[in-house]
């Protein structure tokens, strides 16, 4: 896949001429494709090449985040409304590292494997997927230094089922971490209708 700057979140798109009307909680029936991007620290030199980049560029931690997390972490913050396309309230969430070691992790197109989970019948389940890649120039790393972190803005469902919501990063093979866990109500379709996509020309690798 060509280098190309990617847009942090997908559902942007499918918004965007909204801009200027009112503010108001995401209401859907489809779970979204996973659309948290992250430029990294250092460039993945084992990578082959060509895939999508990314202009979330990592910052660094400082005293007034009031991150006491330690370790690799995610953070959901309700305490500020972010606002998305110009209409969709949303939350900020945070990927940090608080060690003493560079994070390494693995991204497809400069997206993370990070998707929202909710508890819906006394177990967890995703309300949104990762699409998959043919190019293998898609397949990456990203890295993320000591005392860095990454911002995404994530959005604020609203929906007939009340419950709680997290969001799950892979680490690595079968290994997860966690975020906090928030209060949201989704729609019982966020559980098993996917988005979708359709594929714009031969340099997009992605079809669903």
């Amino acid at each position: 896949m060509t280098k190309a700057i990617l847009i942090s979140t997908t559902f942007l798109l499918l918004y965007s001429t909204t801009f200027g009307q009112a503010k108001i909680d995401l209401n859907i029936d489809f779970m979204l494709r996973g659309h948290l991007y992250a430029e990294s620290s250092i460039v993945d030199s084992a990578a082959p090449g060509g895939f999508g980049g990314s202009d979330n560029a990592p910052k660094k931690i400082n005293a007034g985040l009031n991150f006491s997390e330690n370790g690799l972490f995610l953070k959901i913050d309700t305490t500020t409304m972010v606002l998305i396309s110009g209409k969709y309230n949303g939350y900020n969430l945070f990927i940090g590292n608080n060690s003493d070691n560079i994070i390494q992790l693995d991204a497809s197109d400069s997206r993370l494997y990070v998707i929202a989970e909710i508890y819906y019948r006394e177990k967890w389940q995703p309300i949104e997927y990762l699409p998959g890649s043919w190019c293998g120039n898609s397949y990456h790393r990203v890295y993320l230094k000591q005392n860095e972190y990454w911002a995404f803005a994530i959005p604020k469902f609203s929906g007939k089922i009340k419950t709680k919501l997290r969001y799950r990063l892979m680490t690595g093979k079968d290994k997860y971490i966690y975020s906090n866990e928030i209060f949201t109500s989704i729609n019982k379709g966020q559980l098993s209708e996917k988005e979708g996509h359709t594929p714009e020309g031969i340099m997009d690798p992605y079809n669903d």
